[in-house]
C-alpha cells in the first residue's frame, strides 16, 4: 500500500513540476501576500499634505501655525491662494488632506476658534490627519498654558498694586500731614513680594479653540468611498473572469473549432465573444450604481455621461485583459487561476482598500502601473467631489492607453489560436 501511494505521490509531484504555471503560483503566491500584508497594507497615512493660512497675529496663533508645519507626519503646502477658498480648491484638487485657517485675534479674542478643513473623499487620510491633530498641536498647548500663566501672573501684580496703593492712599490719610512724607519714604522702601515662583493654576485647564468642518464626506462614512470603487471593481472581475472562462470554454468542448470553420471572421467570432461580457458588466455597473444611490443615499457630484465613458475604458481594459488570459490558457482551472493571479493586485493594490499614500514607495510604483489604481481616484473624484476631465485627465489617460494595448494585444493573440 504505502508503494502505491508513493507512487501516485511522484506522479502528482510530476504532474505540478510540469504545470509550471500552477507551480509559480504555489511558490510566488505565499511571497506575495507576506510582502504585502507585512509590508505595504497599512491604514496608517505616514505623509499628509497640509495648509496653514495665519492671519492671527498672535503668539499663540504663530505657535499652532508653526507646530502644525513642522510636525513630522504633516507635509506642508504652499498655496497660490492662501485663503479659505484657496483651501478648498487645494482639498478639491487632492493637494492637500487638511487645511488650517487660523483667524484674527487668535489666543486673545475668547471666541475665535481654529477653523479645521478635512478632505471627507480621502478617508484613511482624513482619518489620520484628525488622530494626529492633538498631538501635533501639544507644543501650541504648551505655548498656551505659558502664555495664559504669565497673563495669569500680570493679572495677579497689577490686583496687588492696586491694592497697596489704595491701601497706602488711606494710610496717609489717617497720618498727619507733617509726617505724610516721611511715611511714604518708609512705605516705598518696602519690597514687594515676587511672584516669579507663584504656580498659577487655571480652574480649567485651557485649550486650543478649534472647529472642525469634513468636506465631501461629512461623517466620514467608509460606504462613501468604496461603493464608487466597488462600481469598477465589480465589473473588472465580471468582464475578465468571464470572458476568459467563457473563450476557454469554448476550446474545451471543441465548439471553437466548429465556429472556427464556419464563414465567421475572427473579428466577427471575437466581438462576438466579447459582447455579451460586455452587456453583463454594464447591468452590474448599474445594479450596483443604483445601490450606491438608493440604499446608501450617496449622490452623485460629477458628470454622468463622462463617467459612464471613462468607465467603458476600464471595461475594455478588463475585456482585452480576459480575452488575453484566455489564449495562454489550455482549460479553465489555469484560466481561473491566471485571472486571479491579475485581479487580486490590482485589488489590493488600488488605494480602494489600503490607501496608496500608506505604502512603500517602491510598491507604490508597481501600483501605478496597475490600470484599476487609475479607475479608483476618477470614480472618487466623480462621486464625491465632482471633478471633471481638467484634474482626472491623467488617469483616463492611462486607461485609455491600456485599453488600446491590451485589447490590441489580445486581438492580435486570438486571431493566432484560431488561425
Amino acid at each position: 500500500m504505502l508503494q502505491r501511494i508513493v507512487a501516485l505521490a511522484q506522479k502528482e509531484f510530476i504532474q505540478i513540476r510540469r504545470d509550471r504555471r500552477t507551480l509559480a503560483m504555489m511558490l510566488v503566491l505565499p511571497i506575495l501576500w507576506l510582502i504585502l500584508f507585512g509590508y505595504a497594507f497599512t491604514f496608517d497615512v505616514s505623509e499628509l499634505g497640509i495648509a496653514v493660512v495665519d492671519r492671527s497675529g498672535t503668539t499663540i496663533g504663530a505657535a499652532v501655525a508653526e507646530a502644525l508645519r513642522s510636525y513630522d507626519r504633516f507635509v506642508p503646502v504652499d498655496l497660490a491662494d492662501p485663503s479659505e477658498d484657496g483651501i478648498r480648491e487645494a482639498i478639491f484638487r487632492g493637494e492637500v488632506v487638511m487645511g488650517v485657517i487660523i483667524p484674527p485675534g487668535y489666543g486673545e479674542d475668547a471666541n475665535a476658534e481654529v477653523h479645521i478643513l478635512l478632505d471627507g473623499a480621502n478617508l484613511f487620510a482624513a482619518q489620520t490627519a484628525a488622530r494626529l491633530l492633538p498631538a501635533a498641536l501639544e507644543p501650541a498647548q504648551e505655548t498656551l498654558q505659558t502664555e495664559f500663566q504669565n497673563r495669569t501672573r500680570e493679572r495677579v501684580e497689577e490686583m496687588i498694586t492696586e491694592v497697596a496703593e489704595a491701601r497706602k492712599a488711606e494710610l496717609l490719610e489717617r497720618v498727619p500731614p507733617p509726617l505724610q512724607a516721611q511715611v511714604e519714604q518708609m512705605l516705598s522702601a518696602i519690597p514687594r513680594p515676587s511672584l516669579d515662583a507663584l504656580e498659577i493654576a487655571a480652574p480649567e485647564q485651557p485649550r486650543l479653540g478649534q472647529k472642525v468642518t469634513t468636506l465631501y464626506n461629512p461623517d466620514l462614512k467608509t460606504a462613501n468611498v468604496m461603493i464608487p470603487g466597488l462600481l469598477g471593481l465589480v465589473v473588472m472581475f465580471m468582464t475578465t473572469l468571464m470572458t476568459a472562462l467563457g473563450v476557454v470554454r469554448e476550446r474545451e468542448l471543441g465548439t471553437m473549432e466548429q465556429l472556427v470553420v464556419t464563414p465567421i471572421r475572427p473579428a466577427e467570432l471575437m466581438l462576438g465573444k466579447l459582447l455579451p461580457y460586455l452587456l453583463v458588466g454594464a447591468v452590474d455597473f448599474a445594479l450596483v450604481y443604483a445601490a450606491g444611490r438608493y440604499l446608501f443615499d450617496l449622490t452623485f457630484a460629477g458628470n454622468l455621461p463622462l463617467f459612464i465613458l471613462l468607465s467603458l475604458l476600464l471595461v475594455f481594459t478588463t475585456l482585452g485583459l480576459g480575452l488575453l488570459i484566455s489564449t495562454v490558457s489550455q482549460n479553465q482551472q489555469q484560466a481561473m487561476q491566471l485571472a486571479m493571479f491579475t485581479l487580486m493586485p490590482q485589488i489590493l493594490l488600488s488605494g480602494l482598500i489600503f490607501p496608496l499614500d500608506a505604502m512603500p514607495r517602491a510598491i507604490r510604483l508597481i501600483a501605478y502601473l496597475l490600470p484599476f489604481t487609475h479607475f479608483v481616484p476618477i470614480a472618487q473624484g466623480m462621486f464625491l467631489k465632482g471633478q471633471g476631465l481638467d484634474l482626472l485627465w491623467p488617469n483616463a489617460a492611462v486607461l485609455a492607453a491600456y485599453a488600446v494595448v491590451v485589447l490590441g494585444l489580445a486581438t492580435v493573440r486570438f486571431r493566432k489560436r484560431i488561425a
